[in-house]
């Protein structure tokens, strides 16, 4: 495995970097919403976002790490842009269903797809049962899976009712009846379970980015504010119970870091169920990782980190929801352990 960045991998990673920095969130009152939410997805879509895994729009299929690399940066700025949700995860679940002309739709920035959970967020929901559409904002429609005669299908049901705010204030969530299936559409062709499987593990890896991104995003900010915060006459920065505290935290991200990377690589190279493992794994680290890393900083920034004017808790939020979605640690750490007592070859 090549773990450097090639130099278009890292043009990309300098792009996101910089579209992050530009739709970024620093407070609960500049979270977008409406007209200026959907500018911020219109650029998404002209750096061609959503079609990174389309090689039939996108011209080459990206991997799992390109993927990644976008989603990690914007979600250092906590950008409130449904870029998980919607330009990775609809499309991806396109992509398998190989619904060609909903994919140029969404190229064409003419359609607004975001995907259905069950409804404690522990995976992809399925029809006539109640669901969550998750990064739904601005999305007119939610896609879910069905078994018609043993096969598994992609149906696409309107998403109608009011933007509840949950925990997570970066992101919307909007609940499905369970007779939401009755005005649903097929769409597209039959996913084989290998390719679901794949799909699956791209969306466990997706969420470890996103947990990557807002511990870096956090990290950063801690460190640069114990090297201008002054107490007793001298930066916070020098007393070592700080400096040790922010140590672990950089210890804590890069290793999450390090099996984000492996899982993004995996996703395109390993079989179907390495990379399972290797999606739960990251996803597994990164949940127990971020909600320390995340609380350590805000132990870093003190009294300020706990007002509403503060970023702090909304990293904090959004890290809380990242745990659960697609499973938290406990979950994946016991399924591991399963597989691997049932495989020995995986161990």
């Amino acid at each position: 495995m090549e773990i450097a960045f090639t130099d278009e991998q890292q043009l990309l990673r300098d792009t996101a970097a910089q579209l992050g920095e530009s739709v970024g969130v620093t407070s609960a009152d500049q979270i977008p919403t409406g007209e200026a939410l959907d500018a911020q997805w219109r650029r998404l879509v002209d750096l061609g976002v959503p079609t990174l895994r389309s090689p039939r729009l996108c011209g080459l299929e990206a991997s799992g790490v390109e993927t990644v690399i976008v989603i990690e940066e914007l979600a250092r700025t906590l950008s409130a842009v449904p870029v998980a949700g919607q330009a990775v995860l609809a499309t991806e679940l396109l992509e398998a269903a190989g619904a060609e002309k909903e994919l140029e739709l969404i190229a064409e920035g003419g359609l607004r797809l975001a995907p259905v959970l069950v409804p404690d967020l522990m995976g992809f929901g399925s029809a006539h049962r109640p669901g969550v559409a998750f990064d739904a904002a601005g999305a007119t429609h939610g896609l879910l899976a069905t078994r018609t005669d043993g096969q598994r299908r992609l149906v696409c049901a309107p998403l109608g009712g009011d933007d509840p705010r949950g925990l997570d204030l970066t992101r919307e969530f909007r609940c499905l009846p369970a007779d939401s299936a009755a005005s649903a559409v097929v769409t597209g062709e039959a996913i084989d379970d290998e390719r679901w499987q794949r799909v699956e593990s791209l969306a466990m890896t997706a969420m470890a980015a996103d947990l990557v991104g807002i511990m870096q995003g956090a990290l950063d900010d801690a460190v640069r504010y114990a090297g201008e915060r002054a107490q007793f006459g001298v930066k916070i920065g020098s007393f070592q119970a700080v400096g040790h505290l922010l140590a672990d935290a950089l210890v804590q991200v890069e290793g999450a870091r390090s099996c984000l990377w492996h899982a993004a690589w995996a996703i395109d190279h390993l079989p179907a169920d390495e990379a399972r493992l290797a999606a739960m794994t990251a996803k597994a680290y990164a949940s127990a990782a971020g909600r320390e890393v995340v609380e350590t900083t805000v132990q870093v920034f003190g009294g300020i980190a706990i007002t509403w004017e503060h970023v702090s808790h909304l990293r904090l939020r959004r890290t809380l929801l990242d745990r659960r979605l697609f499973g938290d640690e406990t979950l994946h750490y016991e399924a591991i352990a399963a597989l691997r007592l049932a495989n020995r070859e995986l161990a």
